[in-house]
């Protein structure tokens, strides 16, 4: 009996020996691989940000006048490293409307930006009331518009939270507002959502040269002057002669608004390396031949 006892325990015993080898094992396999990965992260990070030095680079090549279709920074484009590669993008920001430019500096409504937000709304088929709510949202005092929601509106929220009362810090925070659903701020199929079409990095003018047709309508130019204007910059940068010629009216009442380059723009860089991928994005300001950086994105 008790040499079957002193065999169960000594069996019991390399059984834990086996285990903890095994265990051993794995943890160093594991300490192998997160060390693997922490370095392949680190290079893959490096390769991104290289990509966004490279697209900043790029940017400043660009010596026109004006921001077309056909410049040099338009075109994604693919470097390879020794370690990985990067794909490099460049959007332009003021092709779409500053939605912060609703509310002046002084805290006033900026009519004709509110007339242009109005008319984005009916252009894609969506409630004027969203008007309302923005106001509300962007707005400094705690008094909702007939349509709109103040702090009492938002309290009743699971969970509460506060309307910003302010301009906002990202065009996301829209889908904090009352009224702004999924179906609206996101793309649908070929139907844009709202938020591709909404910026808050611009100089609350607009580059006509490459603005989605639903901002141009959104300007105030017919159906068919923005037939017009789109077959004008196929062929061509667009300029406020040719812009005067195809609808007079409303360019002339546009002059504040629309420009025909660009100033705020968005770098992406997505790189990959030894399997590990890191996606970077970069929001810059080009002024004087000189890149400004305002914001960092990690995706």
């Amino acid at each position: 009996m008790k040499n079957g006892f002193i065999l169960i325990t000594t069996l019991a015993f390399l059984a834990i020996l086996a285990a903890n080898a095994v265990l051993l094992s794995d943890f160093i396999r594991f300490r192998a691989e997160l060390q693997h990965n922490q370095n392949a992260q680190f290079l893959v990070d490096k390769i991104a940000r290289a990509g966004i030095s490279a697209g900043e680079t790029i940017l400043l090549l660009d010596k026109n006048s004006y921001d077309w279709f056909t410049d040099i920074w338009v075109k994604p484009k693919h470097l390879e490293f020794p370690e990985g590669s990067v794909d490099i993008t460049i959007e332009p920001l003021d092709t779409k409307f500053n939605v912060n430019s609703i509310i002046g500096r002084d805290k006033s409504i900026n009519t004709q930006a509110k007339n242009i937000f109005s008319n984005l709304l009916s252009v894609m088929g969506f409630p004027s009331s969203l008007l309302d709510t923005l106001l509300d949202w962007l707005d400094s005092d705690d008094f909702p518009g007939v349509f709109g929601a103040e702090s009492e509106y938002y309290a009743t929220l699971v969970p509460p939270y506060k309307p910003a009362n302010g301009p906002l810090n990202d065009t996301f925070e829209l889908a904090y507002i009352k009224g702004f659903t999924p179906e609206i701020l996101i793309r649908s199929g070929e139907r844009p959502g709202l938020i591709d079409l909404l910026t808050i990095f611009s100089d609350n003018k607009i580059n006509v040269n490459m603005a989605d047709p639903i901002i141009l309508q959104a300007l105030g130019y017919s159906s068919a002057s923005v037939e017009k204007i789109l077959n004008e910059r196929e062929l061509r940068p667009l300029t406020m002669n040719i812009l005067m010629r195809i609808d007079r009216r409303t360019t002339g009442s546009l002059t504040r608004v629309i420009k025909f380059s660009s100033s705020f723009f968005k770098i992406t860089a997505h790189a990959t390396c030894a399997g590990i991928s890191s996606t970077q994005s970069l929001v810059v300001q080009r002024a004087n031949n000189k890149i400004t950086r305002l914001r960092w994105e990690r995706n």
